[in-house]
């Protein structure tokens, strides 16, 4: 191999390189913020969870009131989060 060819494989490599650490200090905020919106997320689902009970209750009631209450409680959805 000459000097010429081995020269242009160095200096690809180092571009490539260079490309690596720019992707990996990219990925990391990229976790950093996935962990974030897990955290919200879980945030979310917990305050849910609190609340869902007392929203069924007023909105069965108003629906009572507003006689549109066909005899069926249709309750707020459980919602879960799976992490994957």
């Amino acid at each position: 191999m000459d000097a010429d060819k081995l020269d242009t494989i160095i200096t690809m490599l180092k571009s490539i390189e260079t490309r690596m650490e720019a992707i990996e200090t990219k990925m990391n905020i990229v976790e950093k913020d996935c962990a974030k919106m897990d955290q919200h997320i879980q945030f979310v689902e917990k305050t849910y969870d609190i609340v869902r009970t007392p929203l069924n209750y007023v909105k069965n009631k108003i629906e009572y009131i507003m006689n549109r209450n066909t005899g069926v409680t249709d309750e707020l959805p459980l919602i879960q989060y799976n992490k994957s």
